[in-house]
């Protein structure tokens, strides 16, 4: 590995070059003063070794192709990953992206706080304020400043995710919250919680033992934090416990988005209870705290067995966390909007995550083949390469390496009559 240098308004980044590429590790876009307290951009001109990953920090990582020069104007690839607002980095090593630099595309992967420290809102916050999603909009307008010394678009960013990821693409995406700092958005499989946060403070309250002040939070041991919220976490065990919402598509600034899901997202989820044959029960038992609208239990339990009569428990997992998120969003969005549904190459179901393999080019993919060509020119057209969602709900539905892709009809209408909005 050979050193890399960019000198930018941030100031000097020191990476490093494996002749194909060169990262930028772990690159400190904000100043956070103490864990629970709202960060602040990041003093300028300083030196900033970035040769190492340092997942531990609230930070971004950035990979270009080795010969980019800041004359380039490569479109830019910005990630925010998932992981229940609970797990995962900006450093993790299986959404390296070398594979999009062989394509000319940048990629920058981006880091924000998690659960209490991300989540927890204050009386002082305003009801859409997320400290994880105001982390993310301060690495986008470092981003903004910087990009184009590293040999990136600063007009052509794409703001993509998954999970978790994708609800952060989306709450940056709202009105009150947009300033231009990405021109498209890719929400893969997105996931709310079905209740506020408001909703759940009593709950969270009960779980810490302590008020929920930033002065009480700050000052507790991590510790009895970290046990509080895995007593919370528990009694929301079928849904994100924390997380920005709710989540209202008319409240989206007029942006293209690609809303995806794969098709059988939870069905590990819901493995024991179909094996046992309570599926039907536990639905129809279950269903109106987990947002099936009255009544509705029957007739969407019918258009359940049509699908997969095996795995009825997994069916309404998959739609009731992801799903019908994905049809609100092709549904009410102001802008233009495509679906994609994900199926497996066997046939066998598609869950959760499946397709992140693909799009990073990790075995059994290879680069510049399945989504991972297919994001490239996304991000560099601005092209998808099917048509939109309206006027007739027309909806991608393609296998992880995109051999055995065809257009359906609207495959969520089931979820649309079924869930209250």
């Amino acid at each position: 590995m050979n050193t890399a240098e960019v000198t930018c308004p941030a100031g000097t980044v020191v990476g490093v070059s494996d002749g194909t590429a060169r990262h930028f590790h772990s690159i400190e876009y904000s100043h956070i003063s103490a864990p629970f307290n709202d960060a602040m951009p990041a003093a300028r001109g300083l030196l900033i070794d970035a040769t190492t990953a340092r997942p531990e920090k609230t930070a971004l990582s950035i990979t270009t192709p080795a010969a980019a020069t800041d004359s380039d104007d490569l479109p830019v690839m910005v990630w925010i990953h998932g992981g229940r607002f609970e797990t995962g980095s900006h450093a993790d090593p299986d959404t390296g992206a070398s594979a999009f630099a062989s394509q000319g595309v940048i990629q920058v992967r981006l880091g924000y706080r998690l659960d209490l420290a991300g989540l927890v809102q204050f009386p002082d916050d305003d009801p859409a304020h997320f400290r994880a999603a105001h982390d993310c909009q301060l690495g986008l307008e470092w981003v903004q400043r910087n990009i184009e010394a590293f040999g990136g678009d600063p007009t052509n960013i794409t703001l993509v995710g998954q999970s978790a990821g994708a609800n952060l693409v989306l709450w940056l995406a709202r009105c009150d919250h947009y300033r231009g700092a990405f021109r498209r958005a890719v929400a893969l499989s997105p996931a709310f919680p079905r209740r506020t946060f408001a909703q759940r403070k009593a709950s969270l309250r009960a779980s810490l033992s302590m008020p929920l002040t930033r002065s009480a939070l700050g000052a507790a041991d991590p510790r009895r934090l970290a046990r509080g919220y895995r007593r919370f976490r528990t009694a929301h065990i079928t849904d994100l416990a924390l997380g920005p919402g709710p989540l209202d598509p008319a409240e989206l600034a007029d942006v293209d988005i690609v809303v995806t899901s794969t098709r059988d997202e939870f069905y590990r989820s819901g493995a024991w209870t179909d094996a046992m044959g309570l599926g039907a029960a536990t639905v129809s038992t279950m269903g109106r705290f987990m947002g099936l609208a009255p009544g509705a239990a029957s007739a969407y339990l019918e258009a359940c067995r049509a699908i997969d009569p095996q795995h009825l428990m997994g069916r309404f997992l998959s739609d009731s966390l992801i799903r019908r998120f994905v049809d609100r969003v092709a549904e009410g969005a102001p802008g233009r909007v495509w679906q994609a549904e994900f199926i497996s190459e066997s046939g066998a179901p598609a869950h959760h995550c499946d397709e992140l393999p693909s799009l990073f080019a990790q075995g059994p993919y290879a680069p510049s083949a399945g989504l991972n060509a297919a994001m490239a020119r996304y991000c560099a057209t601005g092209d998808p390469g099917w048509p939109p969602y309206q006027p007739g709900r027309t909806v991608l539905r393609t296998d992880f390496s995109c051999r055995k892709a065809e257009l359906v009809r609207d495959p969520l209408d089931y979820v649309r009559e079924a869930f209250v909005t």
